[in-house]
């Protein structure tokens, strides 16, 4: 038997085949992690004194919910006077901002001039430079309580696309509307309930909160009287054990302000 003969060995100027296709390696990563962006703009930063530097950054820290000037006294330690010259010169710069807390307008709020304060700090829609914008929400009033009149009950919803079909451009979020008739609900003039699908009820589906004109029940005071839905009424009468001088609901009923 003649001998076997060996493989031929790869020449130089050819690469051996590997058994295996290579695994690519991804292209290598510089392995320093980029510098983390400043908690401020450094054009600000950068033309600020120490002092202001420092109080700029706390009150910044602080949002749009801004800082009690006393509160950043106690945090970083500071004389009244020395803090009322540091926020002033940081006012007087365009940098920070006064603004009126409505829940305590005794105190001095500062905060980022270019950020806007939260509705828990203005008040939200209603409010115009800390103030209550009573001609604004009686507007709105008006224009929910036209449409609880012409629908006889409603939804929020369907009061505020009753209002914007009236209006385009009055611009209120259903939102608005809905705190709108909770105030009215609990100044009386809207009565909050839930529709039964009958009635005055019959445009809005059953089981869905909704309002009406407050005040009595559309029949008089009378149908609201606990007799119509009680159980034992033929068992009542004046000199029974069951009667209108013995019954309880009956003596809160005549208790209620109507």
């Amino acid at each position: 038997m003649p001998p076997r003969k060996r493989p031929l060995e790869p020449s130089s100027g050819m690469p051996a085949q590997p058994d295996a296709k290579p695994v690519i390696s991804p292209a290598s990563k510089s392995t320093s992690a980029p510098a983390p962006a400043p908690i401020l703009p450094a054009s600000i930063l950068n033309n600020l004194p120490g002092p202001e530097r420092e109080v700029y950054k706390r009150i910044y820290e602080a949002g749009n919910k801004g800082m009690w000037s006393q509160d950043i006294r106690y945090a970083m330690k500071l004389a009244a006077p020395t803090l009322t010259k540091l926020t002033r010169a940081l006012v007087q710069r365009g940098i920070l901002k006064e603004v009126t807390d409505v829940r305590h307008r005794g105190k001095k709020v500062f905060m980022d001039a270019r950020i806007e304060p939260s509705p828990e700090i203005t008040g939200g829609t209603w409010y115009h430079n800390g103030q209550l914008d009573t001609d604004a929400v009686a507007a709105v009033r008006r224009r929910c309580l036209d449409q609880i009149d012409r629908l006889g009950a409603a939804t929020p919803d369907m009061v505020h696309k009753g209002v914007e079909r009236e209006d385009p451009r009055a611009g209120y979020a259903i939102d608005q509307i809905r705190d709108i008739l909770q105030t009215m609900a609990l100044d009386r003039v809207l009565e909050e309930c839930r529709s039964t699908g009958e009635g005055e009820f019959s445009a809005v589906r059953a089981g869905r909160v909704c309002y009406r004109r407050g005040g009595a029940p559309q029949g008089g005071m009378i149908e609201g009287i606990p007799c119509g839905v009680c159980p034992r009424i033929d068992e009542c009468s004046p000199d029974g054990v069951i009667s209108p001088t013995t019954c309880v609901y009956y003596k809160k009923w005549l208790q209620m302000d109507f």
